[in-house]
């Protein structure tokens, strides 16, 4: 970490260059100094204080004297843009007056055998937006609809990229209303959505937009959020930052693995506090643009994916088929939201692990690294839930999960099987009558 530091010292200190930097403070007094010294730099800063950081720029003295404040445990410089994670866009469907279809990806995980209880999750979408006015999307006539914005002239209730709704759509497009399509949570008023613009307008953000964004979900109360962007690398304070919403507040955080078809790391979704989510294809293979690594913790539909779609610079609406972990980051975060619904006494680690233990394995036995657990079934957590209650997610892990495939120790565990009915019963012992005579 001190040398971490250093390095934002020296690169301050070229040629008097300021650099863009999260500080992450210990106690109070560490937020006060960082405060009064973003205050002093004479550019704006921003307090995230769930997240116990503090983004600003900052000059080379100025770094120099919060890296040398006991109370101050790390002065990181950010400088890798973040990036909306879709591979591929597709062309739009059709206009808004298609009748009501079922994408492919809604029955695969099952979300359909799952009633939505009576416990309203609220899901946050950190993205580029929300398509406000899409008539197939949540509105506040049928739910509740909030949103932060880091980013000057840019609001969360429009989306000038279209990427943003898309993955809304997958998580709650409104069902049976006969327009467009339906999705994973299709009564509004069971669920409700908070939005975290951490992306602009053109689907890239900074990692200090990002964090902001994902501190609005935790002070909005959100239990799940979605994370459909990736990019930068791995940053201590970024993963100590998304440990404190996991851990201090309870919320289940879920990330797209990642579009570079290899083995590389893709962040958010690499921290150890984040799942990371795979995409597969309606035959349930995994794409080939896929991230694959050890970090990967479970798969969903990701390929030519129907949704909601924003055009026409976030003013008009439409419905389009995209491809991308994108697309399956939010099939994982609509199915949390779905089974959390109807065991609101489990926390965020037992309903992530529930999820792990139910997957369909999917490639090598097991966990892998390109399935992870394999893919998300709703029924089939929900089964294990209503069997065994919140305890059938309990690990010793809690404190400190691994994530990825060291997430579960061993094989997924499947749903209990159903017991015999009476006439199931009843035909075996006919069947075995008859053999006998």
């Amino acid at each position: 970490m001190l040398q971490m530091q250093q390095r934002v010292k020296e690169s301050a200190g070229k040629e008097g260059k300021e650099v863009d930097v999260l500080v992450r403070f210990k106690n109070a007094a560490g937020q006060q100094h960082a405060e009064e010294v973003g205050v002093s730099s004479g550019y704006a800063s921003n307090t995230l204080p769930h997240l116990h950081t503090v983004t600003m720029r900052l000059t080379a003295s100025a770094a120099e004297e919060l890296a040398d404040d006991p109370n101050i445990e790390a002065v990181e410089e950010y400088t890798q843009p973040f990036h909306a994670l879709v591979h591929h866009r597709g062309e739009e469907i059709s206009g808004l007056d298609r009748a009501e279809s079922i994408p492919y990806g809604i029955p695969m995980v099952k979300a359909p055998q799952v009633p939505q209880g009576s416990f309203s999750v609220k899901v946050c979408v950190v993205d580029t937006g929300y398509g406000l006015g899409h008539p197939d999307l949540p509105d506040n006539t049928v739910s509740t609809i909030t949103g932060t914005s880091p980013y000057p002239g840019q609001s969360w209730d429009v989306d000038g990229h279209g990427h943003g709704s898309h993955c809304a759509g997958t998580i709650g497009a409104i069902g049976e209303n006969n327009e467009g399509v339906t999705s994973v949570n299709p009564d509004p008023s069971k669920f409700t959505f908070h939005v975290g613009k951490g992306l602009t307008d053109s689907g890239s953000g900074s990692s200090s937009g990002v964090l902001a964004a994902v501190e609005g979900c935790v002070q909005a109360g959100a239990k799940v959020i979605s994370m459909s962007l990736g990019g930068g690398g791995f940053s201590q304070t970024s993963a100590n930052a998304y440990k404190d919403a996991y851990e201090d507040d309870g919320i289940l955080i879920i990330a797209a693995a990642g579009n570079g078809g290899n083995a590389a790391l893709g962040y958010p979704a690499s921290y150890p506090h984040v799942m990371s989510v795979a995409a597969v294809d309606s035959s349930g293979n995994k794409a080939s643009f896929s991230q694959f690594n050890a970090q990967v913790e479970i798969a969903a539909p990701g390929v030519d994916v129907e949704s909601t779609i924003t055009t026409s610079g976030g003013t008009g609406f439409s419905y389009a088929s995209w491809s991308g972990t994108s697309m399956a980051c939010p099939h994982v975060a609509g199915v949390a939201a779905l089974v959390w619904s109807n065991f609101p006494d489990c926390s965020n680690h037992q309903i992530r692990n529930v999820l792990l233990k139910t997957a369909v394995d999917k490639g090598d036995p097991g966990c892998d690294h390109e399935y992870g657990y394999g893919i998300v079934d709703a029924k089939a957590a929900y089964d294990l839930l209503d069997s065994l209650g919140c305890e059938a997610g309990n690990l010793s892990n809690s404190i400190n999960p691994p994530g990825g495939c060291d997430q579960i120790p061993g094989a997924p565990t499947p749903a209990p099987t159903p017991a015999p009915t009476c006439i199931d019963a009843c035909r075996l012992y006919l069947n075995l009558t008859d053999r006998k005579s």
